[in-house]
């Protein structure tokens, strides 16, 4: 079965009518022979019907029941075919919501497709058709927009698309001097809508949280690697691999840069100033202390190491102990120090796919160490959760707020 719930939304239907309205009420003005008086205004009667079943009643013989021919001018209409559109296919993924349901949220897949229409305009003379065919056609560029709400729910409205595709004239004015003389225009549309599967009850989001990557690392072919348990040193510019040999390897790289021992490293953070009349709080000239200083970390300007003991605000940092210069620092180079643990690897022009736990083997100094992580593993950079205040508060019945929450990871 393709769904144990039955749904009828009327759609078709609907289409249908939508069609048929915009052709209502269409009047045909009959002139003197000077073409300026009018003389009858004619409403042009419409129906739902074929082509074929109109122009049999127009050529009929009058009969002693029906002695009068069908009257003209008329117009008529019909759907004759319905297609899929794949170009205005949407992810199966993608659900429409609306108002509405137990929770006050419902939900529903559409399905986009063409339906085609036809409308026929029976008329006598050439003059009767060109004026009806005049008060349609300008108002279809190629297409002419309708709204319908397709599914009964609640703020859900859609646009649909009628588009003019063509237009054709059929004159039967060549049959025998006895025959009824009937010209035809027939315009052909297609309305561009959808189909809808059943309704179904939708929960209301009140959490969403997005964690932000630096996906670098997997693409990139400067990789760091931590190792461990092993011997020898590599040298700069020596192939490496993991596998039984280079040649059948499952990743391979060139050493750029081999530490052996820990070291210190000195991160530049911008310029930063520093008052006299307050010689323990660092301030900001271009340096950035959010994201990049914390408490606990090691700062250096104009040669001298300060241990940062509280982050005051985004703009200011205090340091443990005063500057040497008794009129301050203005605009001097800060660094951020950064220790750089030993037994760490930095690999150019990787190929391959490197796995934690095997051994990373020098084709030229024979040195095997094993990968234990990746320095840049932890690749979140931000996480974002964002949630109403209160998240207790009904969104149909009352007003609220959001919380939003951001924590960085540097």
């Amino acid at each position: 079965m393709l769904s144990n719930r039955h749904h009828y939304h009327r759609i078709i239907r609907k289409l249908v009518v939508a069609f048929g309205t915009m052709f209502n009420e269409m009047r045909l003005v009959k002139y003197d022979k000077t073409g300026t008086t009018e003389i009858e205004r004619i409403n042009v009667p419409l129906m739902y019907a074929s082509k074929e079943k109109f122009y049999a009643r127009i050529a009929a013989a009058p009969d002693p029941y029906n002695p009068v021919n069908l009257t003209l001018p008329r117009m008529a209409f019909e759907m004759n075919g319905i297609s899929y559109d794949p170009l205005r296919k949407k992810s199966n993924f993608v659900e429409e919501f609306g108002t509405g349901g137990s929770t006050g949220l419902v939900k529903t897949r559409m399905t986009p497709y063409n339906f085609d229409f036809n409308l026929y305009i029976f008329v006598r003379n050439t003059e009767d058709g060109a004026q009806i065919v005049e008060q349609i056609l300008p108002y279809f560029t190629p297409d002419y927009t309708v709204t319908l709400n397709f599914v009964g729910v609640e703020d859900f409205n859609m646009d649909v698309p009628i588009v003019f595709n063509s237009i054709t004239y059929d004159d039967s004015h060549e049959g025998d001097p006895e025959s009824t003389r009937s010209i035809i225009w027939t315009l052909n549309f297609t309305a561009k809508g959808y189909l809808f599967g059943p309704i179904a009850n939708a929960s209301i989001i009140k959490k969403a949280t997005a964690n932000i990557h630096d996906m670098t690392f997997e693409t990139s072919p400067l990789k760091e690697l931590e190792l461990t348990g092993g011997t020898g040193d590599y040298k700069v510019d020596e192939a490496v691999y993991q596998g039984t040999s280079i040649v059948g390897a499952t990743a391979t790289g060139f050493v750029r840069t081999w530490r052996s021992i820990s070291r210190y490293a000195n991160v530049v953070i911008g310029t930063v100033d520093v008052d006299n009349t307050a010689p323990n709080i660092v301030s900001q000239n271009t340096a950035v202390f959010t994201g990049n200083i914390n408490v606990g970390n090691v700062i250096t300007f104009n040669t001298e190491t300060f241990n940062v003991s509280s982050v005051i605000n985004a703009t200011h940092i205090e340091i443990d102990s005063n500057v040497v210069d008794p009129n301050g620092y203005f605009g001097v180079t800060a660094s951020r120090v950064e220790q750089e643990y030993a037994n760490t690897i930095i690999l150019y022009d990787t190929d391959g796919t490197f796995t934690i736990g095997n051994p990373l083997v020098g084709a030229v100094t024979g040195a095997r160490w094993n990968v234990a992580s990746f320095a840049i593993a932890n690749t979140q950079l931000v996480n974002i959760t964002v949630e109403p205040t209160p998240n207790t508060a009904n969104t149909e019945a009352e007003a609220f707020g959001f919380s939003v929450n951001i924590t960085e990871y540097v």
